[in-house]
């Protein structure tokens, strides 16, 4: 299946709008991931309130650069890479996207439409996020050259930032 980047970018549109905007999706998010999968909790230090807006800038940022793989390539392998630092499994991640997958429907479904296209769309997306992210959390020594050249340090972090997840060679949808 190939990727309907537009399809993508209208239904995250929706979604900073609809039902509440990104702050309701990302709290619903956390809300629904703590209580479905109360292992992970303890990985997270920051509360949901402050967490949902490194989710949802992330999420913008993926989104938005998801047509420039030579900036958004790096920017995954970087958050997977500093995914470990988190103490993040692979397991994690099919419980993060079907996570996401299931709160973004809920969310869309309650003032529109969210329709078979749509869930297909992100669930695709959703999961080369996750495999480009694993690939980078496994190998992370592979991406080190890549990583340097784009401004991250070996364990992704961007040196004296404080906000890795706020990307500024991706055009970030805000």
């Amino acid at each position: 299946m190939s990727l309907d980047v537009t399809l993508l970018r209208e239904t995250f549109e929706r979604a900073k709008v609809e039902n509440g905007g990104t702050r309701a999706l990302g709290l619903s998010f956390y809300k629904r991931l703590f209580e479905k999968y109360p292992a992970v909790k303890p990985l997270f230090h920051t509360p949901p309130e402050e967490q949902h807006k490194k989710l949802m800038a992330s999420l913008g940022a993926i989104v938005a650069g998801v047509e420039q793989p030579e900036r958004l390539l790096p920017y995954l392998h970087a958050m997977g890479v500093r995914h470990l630092k988190y103490k993040t499994e692979n397991a994690h991640y099919g419980a993060v996207g079907e996570n996401l997958l299931a709160v973004l429907a809920e969310h869309l479904s309650k003032e529109g439409d969210w329709t078979p296209e749509m869930s297909d769309t992100w669930e695709a997306a959703i999961g080369v996020v996750a495999k480009t992210m694993i690939e980078a959390a496994d190998n992370p020594a592979l991406f080190k050259d890549e990583l340097a050249k784009n401004g991250y340090e070996p364990d992704g972090f961007k040196k004296n930032d404080p906000s890795p997840w706020l990307d500024k060679t991706l055009p970030i949808g805000s």
